[in-house]
């Protein structure tokens, strides 16, 4: 998982990556499912990814 997440802040994302990470993880309020199930039970960035397994990550960041 921490390979996948230095790919995306490397290559995805463009303009204010401080608003995805914050040093090597997700920043919090951004919501990280892999598989449907929240990736904080499945041990956050030593998760061990497989191919076809379906990584998505969610925002609840908003502004008022």
């Amino acid at each position: 998982m921490k390979d996948l997440l230095n790919w995306v802040r490397t290559n995805l994302i463009k303009e204010r990556p401080e608003m995805f990470m914050k040093g090597e993880t997700v920043r919090p309020g951004v919501l990280v499912l892999v598989n449907d199930c929240d990736w904080e039970l499945s041990g956050q960035l030593d998760t061990m990814l497989e191919e076809k397994d379906v990584v998505v990550f969610i925002s609840t960041l908003h502004g008022g």
